[in-house]
């Protein structure tokens, strides 16, 4: 897992460790608000989230704050030096 943050930037709360995972279809980021098709990136400035299989669905390390619901991901892979 990449970088572990102490409290939620929002409320301060304490955050718990874990996983985004989605089920069969990879999880999409995208600005607009409309979109017609599959789940997999097209448009510029789409971009599925990190693990991303299209059978196996996502996986992606993410911090939960229950006070507030904020969940944080991480949506780059860290680069091994």
């Amino acid at each position: 897992m990449g970088a572990v943050f102490d409290c939620c930037p929002r409320c301060k709360g304490a955050l718990t460790p874990g996983f985004l995972r989605s089920g069969q279809r990879s999880i999409l980021w995208t600005p607009h608000t409309e979109r017609i098709g599959p789940y997999l990136p097209q448009e510029e400035g789409e971009f599925s989230l990190p693990g991303a299989n299209l059978w196996r669905g996502a996986k992606c390390p993410a911090q939960y704050c229950e006070n507030c619901g904020l969940i944080m991901i991480e949506t780059k892979e860290e680069e091994s030096t």
